[in-house]
């Protein structure tokens, strides 16, 4: 299983408020998350009349398929209106089918047999 997370940073030189700001955030997040059904959400500090980012997740069993999903969420958000895409950062995390995600074994700690009644 491969997980990947884009954080898209955007450059609104249009934006004269923070309601000129929202709108094309929200154009962005909207078209994205529509296009290609992956989690979609403005992060970071949101005072900033021309400036945004945002972060995109997705998960799949094919590491070049979630490459090529979230170079093309960027295209998107790059191509959603009056902002400029001025970075863009890839994290992909792997895990085998029997490698725990966390310190614990959830199902190591769960009662059995008599200790589940």
């Amino acid at each position: 299983m491969h997980v990947g997370l884009l954080r898209v940073t955007l450059h609104i030189p249009a934006a004269q408020s923070l309601k000129d700001r929202r709108a094309v955030v929200r154009r962005a997040v909207e078209r994205t998350r529509a296009r290609f059904n992956v989690s979609v959400a403005e992060v970071g500090d949101s005072n900033h009349w021309q400036s945004a980012h945002i972060a995109v997740t997705a998960v799949s069993g094919d590491k070049a398929l979630l490459e090529q999903l979230l170079s093309r969420c960027t295209s998107t958000i790059a191509n959603s209106g009056d902002a400029l895409v001025t970075r863009r950062e890839v994290e992909m995390l792997s895990y085998s089918d029997d490698e725990p995600f966390g310190d614990e074994d959830l199902l190591a700690t769960m009662p059995t047999g008599e200790d589940a009644q």
